[in-house]
Formats: structure tokens, C-alpha cells, sequence
């Protein structure tokens, strides 16, 4: 099998900056990456990569862990950390929870277990990474997207409670008093904050707590529809429903179309985050849209910070960045219906 010395011969450079360059080190230009690479892919070169990391105690990969490959929010952020952290030579190993504290912690471990240089993650609960973070306290690790109640780790999240404050306040500007959201599971961190707006808004605007029901559920298009369903024959006087989630907002306007219950005509939606079938759906979604490029890049940047930087045994003090986002307005809210629903969209 050809080594380091055969590629080195082949492009006349030293063995040194063979080995950066296939390692994926920072400080190599791409030109001469290009040239090592082009001559170990002629050679029929393979490398250990597990023992280069063993040798150097450093692999130069990053793991993500996130709790759902369906998710447009998720997977995009992939794309945006990959792109990052591939410009300083690093590799990014992605991993789905699928929303499981046991699957998550299985696949920190795993993660641990492959010597990678750092891990962003996506928690599913409020242990978070609790678990590795007691086997390797120095670790870099960055939340994206969610909190957990470590107080040891980076974290870059969205302005999940003013993104639900400002959809309550342009429902209430267009004149409803009767606003449904339909929530995720109370222990997430994005559900929290999303529901704290949603309530500090009502109050401010004095909406009466009846007649703006809460429903809490799961983060996809099932609990959408079921919450639909409840929302109309329980709560009828509602005129506009708030999805705190694309997958819950695709479950209400399916719902809504199957009943016959006219968007914005007979009820306003809003959803939140902005998928790009947001602004083709019938008709477009308004929605609040959290600047999703520059929480992946900041996630990437800062978790290279942490990698990079010498802190010894101590660690350093953890970085809170949170992004606003912006409300934006289509065709899906409109002033409130003045007459009651058909009485057949209200039976059982």
C-alpha cells in the first residue's frame, strides 16, 4: 500500500505538509490540498484515520446531533455548519436522535467514543449532555437551536419568545381576541420560550386566558391535525390559530382543508420559523423567521473557537447568542370572521 513518503515523492512536497494536508489541518493552502489530494487519489492511497486521531489526539471531525432529518429548520443548519467548519479542514459527522434521551445520549457517547474535536447539539431534554460532560468536562461543546439546563456549555438559539409575542400582536392588530397556539412538548426549552410569548402577550394585550387556549403536543404534522380538530369543536369562537412549528402548521392547514374551513376567511394561521413551502402553501403562511444562516455560522464559528483556543484543564465561560428574527406578513391572516363556523365543521 503506497504512505506518506510515496505521496510525498510523487508531489515534491516534505512529509510534514503531506500529512497537514490529508489530515485536513487549517494552515494549508488549498492549492497544495488539492495537489496532495489529486496524488493519493492516483497513488490509491487510504489513511487510518482513526489512528491519526489516536497519535494526535485531535480528528479534526465535528459531531451535530439533531432530532429530526425531516425537518427543513434542521437539516439546512446542517448544510450551514458543514460549509464552516469544511473551510478550517474539519469534517462534520451527523447524527438524528429522532427526539429519544436514550438514542441522544447513546449517540454523544458514540461521538466521545470517536475522538471527535467538538459537538453541537440539538438537545431533546433538559439533561442535554450531561452524560459526557461528566466523563470529558473540557469538551467543546454548542447547543444549536435549543437550550438545556447545562450552565457549562455554548449555546446559539433564536428569539423564540419574541417571535411568539410579535404573531400574537399582529393577530391582535388585525382585530382577533380569540387566538389558539398549538405548542410542543413542555420540556423542550423552544416550546418554553415560545409559550411565555405567546401568554405575555395575551396578557399585555389583554386577551381573556379562556378564549386563547394553549394546546400542547409534539413538534410534527399528527399533533397538528389533532389539535386542529380539538381547537374547532372545543374551543369554536377561535378565529385564528397560532402553529408553533412548520410540521404542526402543515397539520392545521391539511386539517382546515379537509373540514372546508376557509384560510384566512374563516380562520387566520400563523406558523413560525419559514420554510420554503411557507411562501407557496394555500395561501402563503405568515410566519416569524429566525435568521437560520447566521445561527449555523455562528454555532460553527464559535464551536472552532473552543476547539482552538488553549484553555488547559479549565473551562471557559460559557457564551449565550441569541438571534432576533422578523415577522412576516401574507395572505394567511386577515381581520376575523363575523359570523360563526358552518355547524357541520363543529361536529364530532
Amino acid at each position: 500500500m503506497p504512505n506518506l513518503k510515496d505521496i510525498a515523492k510523487e508531489t515534491g512536497l516534505g512529509l510534514g505538509t503531506v500529512s497537514r494536508a490529508l489530515s485536513g489541518a487549517p494552515r494549508v493552502s488549498p492549492a497544495t490540498r488539492r495537489k496532495v489530494m489529486e496524488a493519493a487519489q492516483r497513488l490509491g492511497y487510504q489513511s487510518n484515520g482513526l489512528a491519526r486521531a489516536l497519535r494526535q489526539s485531535q480528528s479534526h471531525s465535528v459531531g451535530l446531533v439533531i432530532p429530526d432529518l425531516e425537518n427543513e429548520f434542521y437539516t439546512s443548519g446542517a448544510a450551514i455548519l458543514q460549509d464552516v467548519l469544511a473551510t478550517q479542514g474539519y469534517r462534520l459527522l451527523l447524527c438524528c436522535s429522532n427526539g429519544d434521551p436514550e438514542t441522544d445520549a447513546a449517540l454523544l457517547m458514540s461521538l466521545v467514543e470517536r475522538r471527535v474535536d467538538g459537538i453541537a447539539h440539538t438537545p431533546c431534554g433538559p439533561d442535554g449532555a450531561r452524560s459526557i460532560r461528566r466523563l470529558n468536562p473540557t469538551l467543546p461543546i454548542v447547543e444549536y437551536a435549543r437550550r438545556s439546563e447545562l450552565d457549562s456549555v455554548d449555546s446559539v438559539t433564536g428569539d423564540e419568545r419574541g417571535g411568539s409575542a410579535e404573531i400574537v400582536e399582529h393577530l391582535a392588530r388585525l382585530g382577533h381576541r380569540s387566538i389558539a397556539m398549538i405548542a410542543g412538548p413542555p420540556a423542550l426549552s423552544t416550546t418554553v420560550a415560545r409559550t411565555e410569548g405567546f401568554e405575555e402577550a395575551c396578557r399585555r394585550l389583554r386577551l381573556r386566558k379562556r378564549d386563547c387556549p394553549r394546546l400542547s403536543g409534539t413538534y410534527d404534522a399528527s399533533w397538528g391535525e389533532e389539535a386542529t380538530l380539538r381547537i374547532l369543536r372545543e374551543h369554536p369562537d377561535v378565529t385564528a390559530i397560532y402553529a408553533s412549528s412548520s410540521r404542526m402548521a402543515l397539520g392545521v392547514l391539511r386539517t382546515l382543508h379537509r373540514l372546508g374551513v376557509g384560510v384566512p376567511g374563516d380562520m387566520s394561521v400563523a406558523g413560525f420559523l419559514n420554510p420554503l413551502w411557507y411562501e407557496v402553501a394555500g395561501p402563503p403562511l405568515t410566519t416569524y423567521e429566525l435568521p437560520l444562516k447566521d445561527m449555523g455560522d455562528m454555532a460553527a464559528r464559535l464551536l472552532l473557537q473552543r476547539i482552538t483556543e488553549t484553555t488547559g484543564d479549565a473551562l471557559p465561560e460559557p457564551r449565550t447568542v441569541r438571534f432576533e428574527g422578523r415577522l412576516i406578513t401574507r395572505e394567511s391572516t386577515a381581520r376575523p370572521r363575523t359570523a360563526p363556523l358552518a355547524s357541520g365543521v363543529l361536529t364530532p
